[in-house]
């Protein structure tokens, strides 16, 4: 029991020891790893200051046009970025290929399984996330009817969409293809012509004459879902960069990029109201109208390059409940991911 004591003490001086050696090796690394991207950045940029300037000259003498000028310049400018990113992963992975060699030499346990060189994504899934905007026109779909025979005015009947998405590739360290998912609010609504408007006549959700004429006439009735899609393509180009403290995420965008998407939703209704006003009213009712509480429909998106993405969604549940006739609402518009 009398050598307990020192062996303690002696045994906590060496944690210690061995604890600020190995933050002393974590520091020098991180300081060495700095100056190297450091003088990589500086070359990069003075090369790219040599090739713009070479562009300039061929401008100044007309050898080529502006636009071709501004080609060349976003095309060299992405290629010293492709090389300062490849330049950064190698010396990454130099330098912790050599710190795994040191940690061996010394008798260090080290797996094979465990070995994870910074210089690879980690996370070979990786989750982004994106809020989501659609707006466009509204129609509702009787079955054995064209919609050019709508009882409903093309204009003032549309929709709106508010949600947050998250995607996921699906193809390790690939972006070729992703599953979205998420959940989104839905504004619907639908404006009839010729004055008339919705009650319930039994159980049965149909249109009649209205007895004072309407400057405002509108059904507005709002879901919640949620979606999940299936996307080809990307617009976004992630990557990052690791080292002993975390990581470095970068993301460029591609507008030439073709996407598209398509999956289905459901959710669940959540309010309704109608909206009147005319000479002498100005009334906001929640009358019932025999609405369906489960939702569930078609959607799909295509991103045109350099352009804009269309969106689409279909109900295949019926919006009303107990009808003659089958009645579905569609959607055709615009969709924006903001990142």
């Amino acid at each position: 029991m009398k050598y307990t004591q020192p062996l303690f003490t002696l045994f906590l001086y060496f944690v210690l020891f061995y604890g600020n050696a190995q933050e002393a090796r974590n520091l020098y690394l991180e300081e060495r790893l700095a100056n190297e991207k450091k003088l990589i950045l500086e070359n990069e940029r003075e090369a790219l200051k040599i090739r713009i300037n070479e562009v300039n000259e061929k401008l100044l003498n007309n050898s080529i046009t502006p636009l071709e000028a501004d080609s060349l310049k976003l095309h060299f400018a992405e290629e010293s970025a492709r090389a300062i990113e490849q330049e950064y992963l190698e010396k990454e992975t130099e330098l912790y290929q050599s710190e795994v060699k040191l940690k061996i030499k010394n008798n260090t346990d080290f797996s094979q399984e465990k070995i994870k060189y910074y210089g690879q994504d980690k996370r070979r899934h990786r989750v982004t996330n994106d809020l989501v905007f659609a707006i466009g026109l509204n129609q509702l779909y009787e079955e054995n009817k064209s919609l050019e025979n709508t009882p409903f005015d093309f204009i003032r009947s549309w929709f709106t969409e508010l949600g947050w998405s998250w995607k996921t590739n699906l193809i390790p360290n690939s972006s070729i293809a992703h599953l979205r998912y998420g959940f989104s609010v839905q504004i619907n609504t639908l404006s009839p012509k010729a004055n008339r408007v919705f009650f319930n006549n039994g159980g049965s959700t149909e249109l009649r004459p209205y007895d004072t004429k309407l400057k405002t006439n509108k059904l507005i009735y709002s879901n919640l879902v949620f979606p999940i899609h299936l996307e080809f393509g990307s617009r976004r180009r992630n990557y990052s960069i690791y080292n002993q403290n975390g990581s470095y995420t970068t993301n460029r965008y591609k507008s030439a990029s073709f996407v598209v998407g398509g999956g289905l939703y459901g959710g669940f209704n959540l309010q309704h109201k109608m909206r009147l006003k005319g000479e002498g009213i100005n009334e906001k009712t929640k009358p019932d109208l025999n609405f369906n509480d489960l939702i569930y429909g078609l959607s799909g998106y295509v991103s045109l390059p350099g352009l804009f993405t269309l969106y689409g969604k279909m109900d295949l549940s019926s919006v009303f409940k107990d009808q003659p006739v089958f009645q579905q609402n569609i959607s055709l518009g615009f969709r924006f991911d903001i990142n």
